[in-house]
């Protein structure tokens, strides 16, 4: 899969997000529709870098605050539950984000060894019993 498709796809969950929270009547209000606008911004940025740490870090605090957010009745129990729903759908789509990963390459380099010096001594005898007039 491609990142775009893969960012597609995000996306796609997270306008589900976007339109649960812009929703009128009482199922949202006004103050919880503004926080949670923010942390599903949040949300988008990670996925948008294809930081999947971040918006799993997003997404955990989006599901806090859904929580806190129906527990004080600012969202009524059936936007909750879209909302809960459409942060599962994204994180399922988490694991397709490939992250960018450093590769470190090490080189060695090798030296031959040095060539054998040739220095012209001929292939006599090293004990001094060679063929030689003896003077010097």
């Amino acid at each position: 899969m491609t990142r775009a498709r893969i960012a597609t796809v995000a996306f796609v969950g997270l306008a589900a997000f976007l339109g649960a929270c812009g929703g009128a009547g009482p199922a949202v209000s006004d103050d919880a529709s503004a926080r949670l606008g923010a942390q599903v911004t949040a949300v988008r940025a990670a996925v948008a870098a294809h930081d999947a740490e971040a918006a799993a870090g997003a997404l955990a605090t989006l599901r806090r605050t859904v929580g806190r957010l129906r527990h004080s009745g600012e969202v009524s129990a059936p936007r909750a539950a879209a909302l809960l729903a459409a942060a599962g759908d994204v994180e399922a789509q988490l694991t397709t984000i490939t992250t960018t990963t450093t590769t470190t390459t090490t080189t060695t380099t090798t030296t031959p060894p040095a060539p054998p010096t040739d220095d012209h001594r001929g292939k006599g005898k090293v004990d001094g019993k060679g063929k030689g007039s003896g003077e010097g």
